[in-house]
């Protein structure tokens, strides 16, 4: 069933509450002991010790899910529109939240009193609200968002050059050059005392590779071939693709597993990271492929997907820090340890939400309308100049 370009899908919406959630659970209940070098170890003080025998150690899978949504999302706003509409669409939905969500994660880092100096801080939330490519940033949650921006610069560029139609062919290039890097790395991995392997996992260490899309670009050229497939005219050859690209993303889930082993030092199967993925995306094609019947929904219930499908941006940005503040303020309150995950949860959740209905609405405004001031003012200094050449 084709989905026609213009259709909102509010499935992918849920899609992207749960990769934000999975994330979360990750940060929280996972990462704030088991990496006692992280930011949301030092933010919680290492109060909190869950030994839980669940998929949390797995839900960094989240990422990856959001990759390939946005793969997908952004070639459908970006198909009819100009370049400058298109920046200044990706401009309005990414910079609001991260100066809300940075302001609050720096009164988070004064507040809990973490051992960092103020000046380290505030330079750390000015590469942050400037979106810097490297770190250090506020929250080290922040690195997605050079990897996407370097998606949508190259999404810019074939619309700016006015080849949108080569959207395909450029990701496919740029999914096919991320997959054979993983199978190169699952490869070299067999052996990982040989020089090769070492080769392989400085690329993987590496901040450069991750702007130029190497490590990730297999997951955005995924959503892209899903965009092709349900929207423009299916063919066998997508189909291929998408099993190549399948192939490429789970050889990446595989090779992130050992990236937490060099970080931890514990063991992870790269089967239950895979499966989430892999579940994810079977989940994304069904809403795609049924999004009309989706539509069908009560309102109240396409109302509550938006909400969450807008509320997950501030949750990824306050989750961390914030919420392993939080963690650590209620655990140290005397709070038990499972209580205390469940109420920093519900805080951040409830944060989110408000962030997505008050704050970010407003800053969005108000940021329209100055590039429409902008935009007006361009167009009145052309049109003067212009009379000015002809008088």
């Amino acid at each position: 069933m084709k989905v026609h370009q213009t259709q909102y899908v509010p499935g992918l919406d849920l899609l992207r509450f749960f990769a934000a959630c999975i994330v979360m659970v990750f940060h929280l209940a996972f990462w704030s002991w088991a990496f006692p070098k992280g930011q949301i170890a030092l933010a919680s003080h290492g109060a909190v010790d869950l030994h839980w025998d669940t998929f949390a150690p797995f839900g960094w899978a989240g990422v990856q899910i959001f990759f390939v949504i946005s793969g997908f999302v952004i070639v459908v706003s970006a198909e009819r529109s100009s370049a400058y509409k298109f920046f200044v669409s990706r401009f309005t939905r990414l910079v609001p939240a991260v100066w809300i969500c940075a302001t609050i994660a720096l009164l988070a880092w004064l507040l809990v009193d973490a051992g960092m100096r103020p000046l380290s801080l505030f330079a750390m939330y000015v590469r942050s609200i400037a979106f810097f490519p490297t770190g250090a940033w506020i929250d080290s949650v922040y690195w997605t968002l050079g990897v996407e921006i370097c998606f949508y610069a190259l999404v810019f560029v074939l619309l700016l050059t006015r080849r949108q139609r080569w959207i395909e062919a450029v990701m496919c290039a740029v999914g096919s050059i991320s997959t054979l890097f993983w199978i190169g790395y699952t490869i070299a991995a067999q052996d990982r005392n040989g020089v090769a392997f070492e080769w392989f996992s400085s690329v993987q260490w590496s901040r450069l590779a991750q702007l130029l899309l190497i490590q990730h670009g297999v997951f955005f050229a995924f959503g892209v071939l899903l965009w092709s497939h349900f929207l423009k005219k299916s063919s066998r050859a997508h189909m291929l693709w998408l099993v190549l690209f399948a192939l490429g993303g789970c050889l990446q889930i595989a090779g992130e597993s050992l990236l937490k082993l060099e970080k931890t030092g514990m063991s992870f199967s790269p089967l239950t990271p895979c499966a989430i993925w892999l579940g994810a995306m079977l989940f994304f094609w069904m809403v795609v492929a049924n999004n009309a019947r989706v539509q069908q929904l009560p309102g109240w219930t396409l109302q509550l997907l938006r909400r969450l499908g807008l509320m997950t941006y501030p949750l990824y940005l306050l989750h961390s820090v914030t919420g392993g503040a939080l963690l650590g303020a209620f655990a140290e309150a005397g709070m038990p340890d499972a209580l205390a995950l469940t109420v920093s949860v519900a805080f951040v959740l409830a944060l989110s939400w408000w962030i997505s209905k008050v704050p970010e609405p407003a800053l969005q405004k108000s940021t329209r309308a100055l590039f429409s001031a902008l935009q007006a003012r361009w167009q009145g200094a052309n049109s003067s100049a212009g009379v000015r050449d002809t008088g």
